[in-house]
């Protein structure tokens, strides 16, 4: 009798035990699952040689926010996708993931009255579920701070005034991804989304450098430089009767021009702005000599010069939009691009995918970019 309690109560013990290590077990499988497939949302700021001692004095240190999807080890063996995602408004490396950084740009009797579509669960939880749902593959984004800082624009232009905006992009901050992040270190690996500024730039990029990127997305993108110059009549109402007297924050049109004039046609001997800005005063006649320095940096422009449309036909995926309220006719715009893309489609074999929704500048933000992230996301897979 005593063998047979001992043995039962042998038994018990090794079921007990047993129970409690697997118990062990799948905790430590539970936690070893959160620390490897969590994904993460981190505030970074690095120094881009590219815009040392630039004349404004804008920080040579730049803040970036930088998503990493379920998945992503530091020190693992896969290489990721990067999606460098370019702000519009806000001036902000938090444009995409605060929803009260666009507070100081929504008036309901202004030009911008709707806040963007921001998503309820935050973007990284956003991002998380669009990888989840096989939507897009678990991609890298990085979203750096581009504000020029007396001007607000920096259109990702290099400027004697503001600085080389474009290589701070181009060359300083996809050298920082690529030595601190676990990328695919060549054109496949990245792509270029933005809106309105950043939209211009994608378009830039694509351009300039499809040796860097493979892909590019314009939400809302000015990239037909005619479309700013057709608002001469409005910026000078905005002036009226003391003619132009600097950015004013309660002057968008004007401020946009003098940011746009900083980063296409600056004069470092017309103080105290700086700037060459494009429309006569009263009369809002563009002012033809500075004109042509603008579409000197004007997509639709440069777009016609074979160089630049060879290396934009040569992108793995180009994707562009614009909503049909949008506030600063940007669809007007495009009307002139579409046929002159078609153009290259059949010259040049461009292939281009364009969509118009019902919308504004801004209020749809998050879901075109739903679009446009699984357009790149084929294009750089």
């Amino acid at each position: 009798m005593k063998h047979k309690i001992y043995f039962i109560g042998l038994l018990v013990a090794i079921l007990s035990f047993w129970s409690c290590e697997n118990d062990i077990l799948e905790t430590d499988i539970k936690n070893s699952k959160e620390i490897v497939h969590k994904s993460k949302l981190q505030n970074k700021v690095f120094r881009s040689e590219a815009l040392i001692n630039n004349v404004i004095g804008n920080s040579v240190e730049r803040k970036l926010q930088i998503y990493t999807p379920p998945g992503y080890k530091k020190n693992g063996n896969r290489a990721y996708p990067v999606v460098y995602l370019l702000h519009g408004l806000p001036f902000s490396e938090k444009s995409y993931i605060d929803r009260s950084t666009w507070d100081d740009w929504i008036d309901p009797n202004g030009i911008f009255q709707t806040y963007p579509d921001f998503p309820e669960e935050g973007f990284q939880n956003w991002m998380d579920n669009l990888i989840e749902d096989g939507k897009i593959e678990p991609m890298i984004i990085v979203m750096p701070n581009a504000a020029n800082e007396l001007y607000g624009f920096s259109f990702y232009t290099n400027s004697v005034l503001n600085g080389n905006f474009e290589d701070f992009i181009v060359y300083d901050l996809v050298n920082y991804m690529d030595t601190h992040y676990n990328t695919i270190a060549n054109k496949d690996g990245r792509a270029v989304i933005g809106n309105s500024q950043g939209g211009y730039a994608a378009f830039l990029f694509g351009m300039k450098h499809p040796d860097i990127f493979s892909a590019v997305a314009s939400h809302s993108g000015m990239i037909v430089l005619a479309v700013p110059l057709m608002l001469g009549e409005r910026v000078v109402d905005e002036n009226k009767p003391d003619g132009f007297t600097g950015p004013d924050p309660t002057k968008f049109l004007t401020s946009a021009g003098y940011a746009m004039s900083s980063a296409w046609s600056p004069n470092l001997n017309n103080p105290p702005f700086f700037v060459d800005l494009p429309f006569e005063f009263p009369s809002g006649d563009v002012i033809d000599s500075v004109a042509d320095r603008w579409y000197a940096n004007d997509p639709f422009t440069m777009l016609q010069n074979p160089v630049y449309a060879a290396n934009f036909s040569s992108l793995n995926g180009i994707y562009f939009d614009c909503g049909t309220m949008d506030e600063l006719g940007i669809c007007a715009g495009n009307d002139y691009m579409i046929p002159l893309l078609d153009f290259l489609k059949l010259n040049y074999n461009l292939n281009y995918t364009y969509e118009i929704f019902d919308g504004g500048h801004f209020s749809k933000i998050f879901s075109r970019l739903e679009v446009s992230l699984a357009f790149c996301s084929d294009a750089m897979n």
